[in-house]
């Protein structure tokens, strides 16, 4: 009894400080006012809350032995830091593309046309270009049309398709959904020009 109880308060102790609350600890979401920023840090791996989700399974799977209390407890932190883990690396992902998408839009060759939202679109480009997704992820497209002298054409409205909605349909949005293992074509369609994107469904 003593030994068992010796086993918590370890598992309670050095377990949690050396492996636990990994999504707490070395998830970064992106910081205040990044959408001002050119450039910011955050963690887009899912490494630390999947270590936090791996702790859940260790405490009820390979500890069976220590009272439910003190894995209930354990699993309870490295749960709720999993979550907050993948939510960090989300908007961290989200905050990244969207900044591309302004690089993009303000670099030097997305110069603004005196005419920007009557132009007439050569080219429509999507990003991301390529992603890869598990079975249920979903990622948000953004699209930019650009003019033939090279700058980016306003206050366009894109038609949104998958080339197989069965693994993974897209929102009148943009928004990527996946269903099955797979490899499909996003395109988004403006004036009759398209913009394409390759995407990956892989089984978790």
């Amino acid at each position: 009894m003593r030994f068992q109880s010796l086993r918590a308060i370890a598992f309670l102790g050095l377990v949690p400080a050396a492996t636990g609350a990994c999504g707490f600890i070395f998830s970064h979401a992106p910081p205040a006012g990044h959408e001002q920023m050119d450039y910011f840090t955050c963690t887009e791996s899912n490494a630390a809350p999947i270590i936090d989700v791996i702790d859940v399974i260790w405490a009820f799977v390979i500890q069976s032995d220590i009272p439910i209390a003190s894995r209930l407890v354990f699993a309870g932190l490295s749960g709720v830091a999993a979550g907050v883990g993948f939510s960090k690396s989300r908007e961290c992902r989200a905050a990244k593309r969207a900044w591309a998408q302004r690089q993009r839009a303000q670099g030097p060759g997305a110069r603004r046309d005196p005419q920007a939202v009557d132009a007439v679109v050569q080219t429509v480009v999507l990003n991301p270009a390529t992603d890869t997704l598990t079975i249920g992820e979903r990622v948000q497209l953004g699209a930019i049309a650009y003019s033939f002298s090279g700058g980016f054409v306003l206050n366009r409205m894109f038609m949104w398709s998958s080339s197989n909605d069965a693994i993974a349909s897209v929102s009148r949005a943009g928004l990527v959904t996946a269903h099955a293992n797979g490899t499909v074509v996003i395109a988004a369609n403006t004036d009759n020009v398209v913009g394409t994107a390759n995407i990956v469904v892989a089984a978790r």
